[in-house]
């Protein structure tokens, strides 16, 4: 049995629906079955917080972070530095304090995302782990070319995918191994120490197959968080570039978007025809009545989409840009989903699914066999051995 102390970044709360604090909290309850697993996060207020898992005793330490301000300023301070602003944005001296001030207590430190990387005391002896999930320089590399020259982001963007880059290879150097859910991002790089990666992808809860076809079904869904720039880029673009021309056939056709949404980006969506902005929402198995499918529309993606993981395991029919699929290489076309390479097959593909319940009910049930073989138990148990 080993101590390992967890440091994220994000809020770890359960109810915190991003892919990333869904992956964290896993590898926390896989970790805690065999292992004494301390974590630090960040939350809306300071709390220690023991819980007892298997008779053992882990300590949760949740942090508020700094008002938004402070961290803009904290940001800046980073850029100054060379260093990525996310990490000025996320960083609390706090944490750095209770770290450097217990880290010999521990075997192992894991870091989840890269940013919490600058939490790493530089005489720490024993195993670093870096759960990197994805590359965000490719993210950002990606998101900076569907930007236009006169957006401000363009430049935020252009600056940080260089920084980020410059501190992944630091990373590298830094952690003793790297976890990364998709090779497709790494084999972009071939400066990195490819002995030190190990390449561990989401796994998925289990759910009751829900999806039933029907020809009067009239439902698109697509499960996001929406104030994340690629999951807002491709839902907008659904409704202004596809869904218009679905209802030209299909009137009563509708975008139903499920996931955290500001009050700004609602805004966004104020002139789109047909689309309904569910927010959070914890059971699915309403959403799914009248579905026609799912949608991975992205064209902004690195690593896993949980997206897919989650229509999969209720047998709901997927249907994905080529980009969203790249982390999930075991999943082929036409048999588990459905890709699509321009705007004109998208349309073709959706009304064939929603015209054919033999396309239909093959990719449900294939995918839905598929999904359930990856249970976060099954997909994780990789972690014992790197700890």
């Amino acid at each position: 049995m080993k101590k390992i102390l967890f440091i994220s970044s994000s809020n770890l709360n359960p109810n915190n629906y991003s892919g990333d604090t869904i992956r964290a909290n896993n590898i926390i309850k896989v970790l805690r079955k065999k292992n004494i697993v301390d974590t630090i996060s960040l939350g809306n207020k300071n709390i220690i917080n023991k819980i007892t898992n298997l008779d053992k005793q882990n300590i949760n330490f949740i942090f508020k972070k700094y008002n938004f301000f402070l961290r803009i300023l904290l940001s800046v301070q980073s850029l100054i530095n060379l260093k990525p602003m996310q990490n000025g944005f996320f960083f609390l001296k706090s944490i750095k304090n209770l770290v450097n001030k217990n880290y010999k207590k521990y075997n192992t430190i894991i870091c989840h995302l890269t940013r919490s990387s600058q939490y790493l005391p530089i005489n720490f002896s024993g195993t670093k782990v870096l759960e990197m999930t994805d590359l965000m320089s490719n993210n950002y590399a990606q998101t900076k070319r569907h930007l236009k020259l006169y957006n401000p982001f363009y430049y935020l963007y252009l600056i940080e995918s260089f920084l980020i880059s410059r501190y992944e290879k630091y990373c590298f150097n830094k952690f003793d191994k790297i976890i990364l859910v998709s090779k497709k991002d790494i084999l972009l790089n071939s400066k990195f120490n490819k002995k030190k990666l190990k390449f561990i992808i989401n796994g998925i809860d289990i759910n009751k197959k829900k999806f039933n076809f029907n020809k009067n079904n009239n439902k698109i869904i697509f499960i996001g968080n929406i104030d994340y720039l690629p999951n807002k880029d491709a839902c907008l673009y659904f409704a202004k570039k596809i869904l218009p021309h679905l209802n030209n056939l299909h009137p009563n056709l509708e975008l139903h978007i499920v996931g955290k949404i500001s009050f700004f980006n609602k805004l966004s969506f104020i002139f789109c025809k047909n689309v309904r902005l569910l927010g959070k929402i914890n059971k699915l198995d309403n959403v799914i009545k009248n579905t026609i499918c799912g949608i991975s529309n992205l064209r902004i993606a690195t690593g896993v989409q949980n997206k897919i993981l989650t229509y999969g395991s209720y047998g709901l029919p997927t249907l994905c840009s080529l980009k969203s699929t790249q982390g999930l290489l075991s999943f082929k076309n036409n048999r588990h989903l459905i890709t699509y390479k321009n705007n004109n097959e998208f349309i073709n593909k959706i009304n064939l699914i929603k015209s054919s319940s033999k396309v239909a009910n093959k990719i449900s049930k294939n995918i839905y066999l598929k999904t359930k073989d990856m249970s976060w138990d099954k997909i994780l148990k990789g972690y014992q051995a790197i700890v």
